[in-house]
């Protein structure tokens, strides 16, 4: 028995306790300034009518006992779980986060986790919190990591949060065992949005998201505040230190500012402050700083004054690495371009989606890409081919279901429908939920009746439900516009039927186990129901006046049991698709195919006391009904006797 489920966007702690509270998921979002195209943490956060907030009170008593059930035991599962693999990059927001250690392993962050991936076994380590139903989940990351660098000897990594207060971590790459950390102390701090070593390994340097964007220096070796500076209100995307091992200066550069610092906290201005804006720095072993434009040229700074400027790329540079008399940059042109330390041109290589990390080991290059994708290059190739991970990445990933086979299907905000193999631990198929005529993402503005999300992308590019009908090797998707789009699971990528079920998004969906029927629960508080034959439209059920969240069918096929955003618990019959009062009662003595509802008599523990019932997302039972699994707003996986 294993899990399967992703957290974006949000912590990533498993454990076997109660839900803990780190707070409410929507007054800590994560979003995404594509104007600027840097990262923004803590934004007030409303959601839009039609999405959970909470909910009322449902009283326990209006649970019917059912007519068979495992004997009540208040002891622990003897069942222990531990993280396996983390199928994800965090490349959206966050740059230069992707490195090679010492051992040739490959270290990055995604959620609130440190991985090391092994990439000739595709085995993973991790530096995270209660990982491990056996490990106590303290000392590590409770909210998501925006930023990673590794020290000059890439034995040791440095990572960093978002959250009300963010904590910088030192952690050894090969054993994941924490060194020392830092807590940021000051208020309204949000985020560490970048972190650098310095060139000796003796110190860290790292920018917060503070309306000030205070700069800190920390003994690398005991997490203690060498110094902090305000930069003058001036926002920070990336800082670099000198590779120089006998220099102690390190430069900071944003949005039109670029300043070289000491260790002891004196700041230089560098050419083009004020006027010019950029997003990626680098240096060589002579203190030269390079400076990636948002007008796609490259900056060259010696002691602040520029020394050269060259057009590059067509788009901003988002990332550059120097390594070896080279000079590597990645821009929103996805294109990587390649010079000598004359800035005579070597080579570009097409990247598909912007490289927003680059490494470089054996002239092999490290790219982790917008899209979620890590690759691994040659420096002579003409396209980037190899991936070493795939994954979502713009948004939020709701729909997921498990085939007969054991696969894996994903579908997202980011307009991708995604099949996974856990046995092999890969993607196996990447799909798009539309495919775009110019091969350009359409935006629009989010309208009151379309899902809130972090993504820009309109509502007929997002997924958030998944539907897997065995009987028929079907897949169904549930779309940000209402709409259900039929596929065959060996041919995830093209759609051959697609049906209106309403107006407003669809969250929760399932086959009847006999494969004769869809279920389509809509946050247009309707169940549709769709014969699968046809996919014609048979009858609808109107659902108090409240979105639908999760739904079961029993194992006869006869009835679907519901809850409703304001948790009610509805039963109906499938015949008519009218309620029935009684259905509790009614449906004692029925097995259910699943137990995705998070109310009735079986899942009372999850709660244990706390009725505030919109805390808790997702609901699962092992398939020979032992264990109960439930996801909260925390990023916690709570498991439960049956």
């Amino acid at each position: 028995f294993f899990f399967f489920f992703f957290f974006q966007a949000e912590d990533g702690i498993r454990d076997r306790s109660p839900s803990r509270g780190l707070g409410d998921v929507y007054k800590r979002q994560v979003f995404y300034d594509k104007q600027t195209d840097v990262y923004i943490s803590e934004k007030a956060y409303k959601p839009d009518p039609g999405e959970r907030t909470g909910g009322a009170k449902t009283l326990a008593s209006t649970f019917v006992e059912p007519a068979k059930h495992p004997a009540f035991n208040p002891d622990e599962p003897e069942d222990n779980y531990e993280l396996e693999y983390v199928y994800g990059y965090r490349g959206y927001d966050c740059r230069q986060n992707l490195y090679f250690t010492e051992s040739g392993r490959v270290a990055y962050c995604v959620a609130s986790l440190g991985v090391v991936l092994d990439p000739h076994t595709n085995t993973q380590r991790f530096f995270a919190a209660g990982h491990s139903t056996k490990q106590p989940a303290s000392q590590y990351h409770d909210g998501d990591v925006v930023c990673l660098a590794v020290s000059s000897d890439r034995k040791l990594a440095a990572t960093g949060q978002a959250g009300k207060k963010p904590v910088l971590n030192v952690w050894d790459v090969e054993t994941g065992a924490l060194r020392c950390s830092h807590a940021v102390t000051q208020k309204l701090a949000k985020a560490i949005v970048c972190c650098a070593w310095s060139a000796s390994g003796r110190h860290i340097a790292f920018a917060d998201k503070h309306d000030k964007y205070n700069i800190y220096v920390i003994d690398a070796a005991t997490g203690k505040l060498v110094f902090t500076k305000p930069n003058d209100g001036q926002q920070i995307i990336d800082i670099a230190w000198s590779k120089n091992q006998h220099n102690n200066l390190f430069a900071v550069c944003g949005i039109k500012n670029i300043g070289f610092w000491t260790i002891g906290g004196y700041c230089t201005r560098g050419a083009g402050q004020g006027k010019k804006s950029f997003a990626a720095l680098t240096f060589d072993e002579n203190d030269t700083c390079y400076a990636g434009g948002f007008n796609g040229n490259i900056y060259a700074f010696k002691k602040a004054a520029l020394s050269n400027t060259v057009t590059a790329h067509k788009g901003a540079i988002i990332s550059i690495c120097w390594s070896s008399d080279r000079l590597y940059t990645g821009g929103t042109d996805n294109y990587i371009l390649i010079f000598d330390n004359t800035f005579r041109y070597l080579n570009r290589i097409y990247t598909k989606s912007c490289p927003r990390s680059l490494d470089i080991r054996d002239d092999n290059l490290l790219v982790g890409l917008r899209d979620g994708s890590i690759s691994l290059v040659p420096t002579s190739e003409a396209v980037l081919t190899n991936y070493l991970m795939k994954s979502h990445h713009d948004g939020e990933v709701w729909g997921l279901n498990i085939t007969e086979d054991g696969n894996v299907i994903t579908a997202g905000d980011d307009n991708k429908v995604m099949v996974w193999a856990p046995s092999e631990r890969r993607n196996k198929v990447v799909g798009a939920i539309k495919v775009l005529e110019n091969g350009s993402e359409k935006v629009e503005e989010r309208a009151a009746h379309k899902a809130s999300a972090v993504t820009m992308l309109s509502s007929d590019q997002c997924a958030r439900a998944v539907a897997v009908n065995a009987k028929t090797a079907e897949v169904a998707l549930g779309l940000n516009n209402g709409q259900v789009q039929i596929r065959d699971i060996g041919g995830i990528d093209v759609v051959k039927k697609s049906v209106k079920a309403g107006e407003r998004w669809i969250e929760a969906m399932a086959y009847s186990p006999n494969g004769e029927h869809l279920a389509v629960g809509t946050h247009d508080s309707a169940v549709v129901l769709y014969s699968t034959d046809t996919y014609h439209q048979t009858r609808t059920a109107k659902v108090d006046s409240t979105p639908v969240i999760s739904l079961d069918w029993s194992n006869d096929s006869k009835y679907i049991r519901v809850v409703s955003q304001s948790n009610k618990y509805l039963f109906f019959t499938v015949d008519n698709m009218e309620q029935d009062p009684n259905g509790a009662a009614n449906t004692k003595g029925l097995d259910w195919a699943t137990q995705s509802c998070k109310l009735g008599w079986s899942v009372q523990g999850i709660f244990e006391g706390n009725n505030d019932f919109g805390e808790i997302n997702g609901v699962a039972i092992s398939s020979k009904e032992k264990l109960i699994a439930c996801g909260n707003d925390n990023g916690v996986i709570s498991i439960f006797r049956n």
